[in-house]
């Protein structure tokens, strides 16, 4: 089998385009977490994974957004700096969008080319702790497969939220691995493309293609024309969309 794996898109269909476009066919779709936030175009992602038939699992960013879109706090922020990326994409998802995020589970489990894998969003709630022992790995895995016996073949188990690719081998047959982000790196990593994994006849592959940042960018750049988000989110953007050195540049003067 050929399974392509994402992870953390964070509402940047751009970069999910150009990846399907570069990754060619895929017998299945599997996505590690964070749909939407610090991104343009939520509802375009989920309908992209609606549409391929994506097997997903949810992130920390897709459960604060559903936190935040139950507050109603948005119609309060718009039109000030305390409006962020995330009121943003509340008001750029649907109510069917909304209920995709809600449906998602925390864990999935399946098998593929005799190999069983265990997929997730990160390791626990809150943190960015990755199984760094057999025991931590064993006690995540028996979370996410309870009482079913695996026999055989191995187990892998795929997480994301810390947007940094790796392959980690615990043991000859069990390995814990990172797609990395299809949308942005953590600010000590100045790579612009969007990062993601194939899997084919159990080999892993990293991959990472370049794609068109100007939309994101010219979004971002409106609300700092018009002033009317909180800094810190926009400087996030001008870093990963634009050309700014680090994530806490001051704003341009436009």
């Amino acid at each position: 089998m050929r399974l392509l794996i994402l992870s953390d898109i964070h509402a940047n269909i751009a970069a999910l385009r150009s990846i399907e476009k570069d990754a060619g066919w895929s017998d299945a779709v599997y996505c590690a977490g964070d749909y939407v936030d610090y991104g343009t175009d939520p509802h375009e992602v989920i309908s992209w994974l609606t549409e391929h038939n994506a097997v997903c699992v949810t992130g920390n960013h897709d459960a604060h957004l559903l936190r935040v879109l139950a507050t109603g706090e948005t119609e309060a922020f718009r039109g000030t700096n305390r409006y962020k990326w995330v009121h943003d994409n509340i008001d750029r998802i649907t109510e069917a969008d909304a209920g995709f995020l809600q449906a998602l589970p925390r864990s999935v489990c399946f098998c593929a080319d005799g190999i069983h894998y265990l997929l997730q969003h990160q390791m626990k709630d809150g943190t960015y702790d990755v199984p760094e022992s057999l025991h931590g790995f064993d006690a995540i895995w028996a979370q996410g497969y309870g009482n079913s016996t695996v026999q055989g073949g191995g187990k892998r188990m795929i997480l994301g939220h810390t947007h940094r690719r790796c392959v980690h081998m615990l043991d000859h047959d069990r390995l814990w691995i990172n797609p990395g982000s299809a949308s942005y790196r953590r600010p000590d990593d100045p790579d612009k493309r969007a990062h993601y994994m194939i899997i084919e006849n159990g080999r892993i592959e990293f991959r990472a293609v370049s794609y068109d940042r100007s939309a994101m960018l010219a979004r971002a750049l409106s609300y700092v024309r018009t002033g009317t988000m909180l800094e810190t989110d926009l400087q996030d953007a001008l870093f990963f969309f634009g050309e700014a050195k680090t994530t806490r540049e001051p704003l341009p003067g436009l």
